[in-house]
């Protein structure tokens, strides 16, 4: 969650490469008088972390699993930034960002980004040399996109003839409303399609024979992943359960570790397939 820390956040924003990679920086203010920050991260794959605080010094930083504990050397403002992998997955040619925030963050698109898709409405959205940066409000976003490499392939219309770029802007508001109360109607109602395997459509028993001390939880996402061909992604199984990405990140892993799933990467995306062979970790 971006926000939780022992200080106040004064500015959040989350840009977004056109590799699916996505850089943070936060600005905070630590309570006064404390000596230490906490930090969350945001996200779980966690590359190029640094963190300075007045004058530019560079703090001293432990990192945790899912936050990160700072020596604030009495520091006003404290800056954080990093590169995290996991916010973004691809399905085709459609990109979907999904974050769950409890502060309001201001998200930059890649230049030449075309948004299909919204669960939410932005606050406030600017153009700024063919790049929108959006103010997104705190909770749960999902947005998805194509790049403008992959625009002609696809029928999305994106602009009009003539306009201006501040008629543009307003265009590109009209549509992120209706797009929002579109999708967000959409999201929250649409049918879950579960797809058929004669290999993997009954239950997992001899996963529940070979391993008798799994959780019942467990067992039910091993049954939810029997139920759509033995595989789905990890943020797919996370939306099922309506689970925070954290507590599904750590139960993939103990089942990974027990043997009953294994965790491949296909094109961006963890993805969480049975495993019906004897061979497990201790």
């Amino acid at each position: 969650m971006v926000g939780t820390a022992y200080g106040s956040i004064q500015t959040t924003s989350v840009e977004v490469y056109t590799d699916g990679l996505a850089h943070i920086s936060t600005q905070i203010t630590p309570e006064e008088g404390s000596p230490a920050l906490n930090v969350a991260l945001l996200g779980s794959e966690i590359d190029n972390f640094i963190a300075t605080g007045q004058n530019n010094i560079l703090l001293t930083a432990e990192m945790g699993e899912n936050s990160v504990l700072l020596n604030t050397f009495d520091s006003d403002t404290v800056l954080v930034k990093y590169d995290v992998h996991d916010l973004i997955s691809k399905d085709g040619r459609i990109w979907t960002f999904a974050v769950d925030s409890n502060t309001r963050y201001t998200l930059i698109m890649p230049d030449g980004a075309v948004i299909v898709g919204m669960n939410v409405i932005p606050i406030a959205l600017e153009m700024v040399d063919g790049k929108a940066y959006l103010e997104i409000p705190s909770g749960e976003a999902v947005i998805t996109y194509i790049l403008s490499a992959d625009r002609d392939s696809i029928d999305v219309s994106t602009t009009v003839d003539g306009a201006s770029d501040d008629n543009m802007v307003l265009w590109v508001l009209g549509m992120f409303g209706a797009l929002g109360a579109f999708v967000a109607v959409w999201y929250y109602r649409r049918p879950t399609v579960h797809i058929q395997s004669s290999k993997t459509a009954s239950t997992p028993k001899s996963i529940f024979e070979r391993i008798p001390d799994l959780r019942e939880d467990d067992k039910e996402i091993l049954r939810y992943l029997s139920q759509n061909g033995g595989e789905a992604s990890e943020s797919s199984i996370r939306k099922k359960f309506l689970q925070p990405r954290t507590t599904m990140w750590r139960t993939v892993k103990r089942l990974e570790r027990v043997g009953a799933v294994s965790v491949i990467k296909k094109d961006s995306l963890n993805i969480v397939r049975l495993r019906y062979d004897q061979e497990h970790a201790p």
